[in-house]
């Protein structure tokens, strides 16, 4: 049996990815992940607002215009508008100049401030339109789309997806706590998840994953040169929730959901779960947490 790890950097994140197989060289398990890794800077490219060529940026310049666009982009987006639905606005793609006025406006890559457009300052998630039959978008006013919270998850599942297709016996892709696995681990069983929240009190939980995925999102996790945190809140609720970790069948999922659960009232986190086929648990700053029925039972597939 081989067994290969390494570890990349892409979309402002460093990227660990394993994988084994009986019978492989450890050279042909390099080559796998080296494939699988271009996934990433793949999304990166066209999801990016830092880049004026991506389709972000180009939907950004372009109000009123439809676009046809990647399908790395079309997919993420596609999750990104029915859980702004599903949360009433309060998970809203459309928050790009939101994030940019707080200080997410430098290239991680070169460090240089970049500017956008102006957008018109009440823009919402319902002012992006989708044309199916051409993979076309449209906003009706000017607004900076940030795939940011389901992009992410998006190229864990591409990863993945080339790691299948290589024919390996388990592999596990990691993207700064977003992570899929399938498989099993090298010894046989479930891959083992340790997962870590910043929060006071929190003690490390470990997560057996058999195949699916395993998403954090939480208010420690990004800052800003100004110290603003990188969540988006536009209608603050009663709770506020300081972290929360999602288990789904894929990682696009369970990556938008890690921060639409940081959103949500604590009594709508079971109806969201369930309308998403996943499992979740959130922690507030009063000291207590909620959890979707089922959480914690056993190994999760």
């Amino acid at each position: 049996m081989t067994y290969v790890r390494r570890a990349y950097v892409a979309m402002d994140t460093r990227i660990d990815m394993a994988g084994w197989r009986e019978g492989a060289s450890e050279q042909e398990l390099v080559r796998a992940l080296d494939d699988a890794v271009g996934a990433f800077y793949e999304v990166e490219a066209v999801t990016t607002r830092f880049r004026l060529d991506s389709d972000v940026a180009r939907i950004a310049a372009t109000p009123g215009m439809w676009l046809r666009v990647s399908p790395h982009v079309w997919y993420p987006l596609q999750v990104a508008l029915w859980l702004a639905e599903w949360t009433d606005g309060r998970f809203d793609p459309a928050c790009g100049h939101h994030l940019a006025a707080l200080g997410f406006d430098r290239d991680y890559q070169t460090g240089k401030r970049l500017s956008w457009p102006e957008c018109s300052p009440d823009v919402t998630f319902r002012d992006v339109e989708l044309d199916p039959a051409r993979t076309a978008v449209r906003t009706r006013r000017p607004l900076l789309l940030d795939l940011g919270a389901v992009a992410k998850g998006y190229a864990v599942d591409l990863a993945l997806a080339r790691l299948r297709g290589a024919q390996l016996d388990g592999a596990l892709v990691n993207a700064g706590g977003d992570l899929a696995a399938f498989g099993s681990a090298p010894d046989g069983g479930p891959w083992e998840v340790e997962v870590r929240h910043e929060i006071p009190g929190f003690l490390p939980m470990m997560l057996r994953v058999a195949s699916g995925s395993v998403c954090s999102s939480g208010l420690y996790a990004r800052r800003s040169p100004r110290g603003a945190c990188h969540l988006w809140h536009p209608r603050p609720g009663r709770a506020q929730a300081l972290a929360a970790t999602v288990v789904a069948p894929y990682a696009m999922m369970a990556d938008g959901l890690a921060t639409a659960c940081m959103l949500v009232e604590p009594d709508e986190l079971e109806p969201l779960c369930e309308a998403a086929g996943a499992q979740a648990k959130v922690w507030y700053q009063d000291g207590t947490s909620v959890e979707t029925r089922g959480w914690g039972n056993g190994d999760l597939a």
